[in-house]
């Protein structure tokens, strides 16, 4: 079965592509109903292409076909959705200082047959998440990985710590559980209700003589469990959601995500790491946008 391994576009359009296929076989790929070009596989059956033209500005979708001998041409599973932004902007269509990243997004030929991977995507600039140990102390980690809610709708976090040892939540410096951690995973349901509210959530991995090792700091808003709105220009975050998912079912394109990060920068510090209950504004889509017609996610 043949495949996409790589799809790499440099700011000019310039492209490299590759893949695998059966030892041989005839590799035809295709941007939209057009051949972009055709390769064919090496005895260890990898093949490369390399468009003989600069690929424009625009959304696409990349699909794969190869053919041994005088046998049928095989489709991959897989397409890549492909979007190639204007020279000094973003996927988006907003005025980036550098040349514009594409994004290169692997998906299930058949919708709902897989999930998604990114083959490229434009760097995210993030702020550091993680806070140093105080001086003279030894350095540890800590994380926040998942804040969800349970059926009662009490707050619940958890997340990681190494070396193992107790972890204490405060929200806005305000002491609301400590939990203990015998393996590197720890999970605490502060016993007091936690208000609706914006919130800094911060995480301390405890060391020897109850010392700070390590530190984590994140804001967070505690809202109502409600259904998702999109009414009112928000949106409630939902357990399984993400930025793409969102932009996807905001504006039609999940390429769009970046219009959400930019407008939500307080509350999301990593663009793949989002939570439950979070209430992101959603902007207005901007007119120059670049479209993607068969964007998934």
């Amino acid at each position: 079965m043949p495949s996409f391994d790589v799809v790499r576009v440099a700011p000019n359009g310039s492209a490299v592509i590759a893949g695998r296929a059966a030892p041989g076989a005839k590799v035809t790929v295709k941007d939209g109903e057009k051949d972009l070009g055709i390769a064919i596989a090496d005895a260890r059956g990898e093949w490369v292409l390399l468009p003989s033209a600069p690929l424009t500005p625009g959304g696409r979708t990349l699909s794969l076909g190869a053919k041994l001998g005088d046998g049928p041409v095989v489709a991959s599973e897989r397409e890549v959705v492909l979007v190639v932004p204007e020279r000094q902007r973003d996927i988006a269509g907003q005025p980036a200082a550098q040349p514009g990243q594409s994004l290169a997004l692997s998906v299930p030929r058949v919708e709902g047959a897989g999930p998604s991977a990114v083959l490229q995507a434009p760097p995210a600039q993030r702020p550091p998440a993680v806070a140093p140990a105080p001086p003279g102390q030894p350095q540890g980690q800590v994380t926040v990985d998942v804040i969800d809610y349970d059926k009662a709708g009490r707050v619940i976090f958890s997340g990681k710590a190494q070396p193992e040892g107790d972890v204490r939540i405060y929200l806005d410096n305000r002491l609301v559980g400590e939990a203990p951690s015998g393996t590197a995973a720890w999970r605490l349901t502060p016993e007091a209700e936690v208000p609706p509210g914006n919130y800094t959530l911060r995480a301390d991995l405890l060391g020897a003589g109850g010392r700070v090792v390590a530190r984590v700091e994140l804001p967070f808003q505690r809202a109502e469990v409600t259904p998702e709105v999109l009414a009112g220009g928000s949106v409630v975050v939902q357990p399984g959601y993400s930025l793409w998912r969102i932009a996807r079912r905001a504006y039609g394109d999940g390429v769009l995500y970046t219009l959400i990060y930019s407008a939500n920068t307080e509350q999301i510090r990593d663009p793949d790491l989002i939570y439950p209950g979070q209430v992101f504004q959603l902007p207005t889509q901007p007119p120059n946008s670049v479209p993607n017609p068969d964007a998934r996610g």
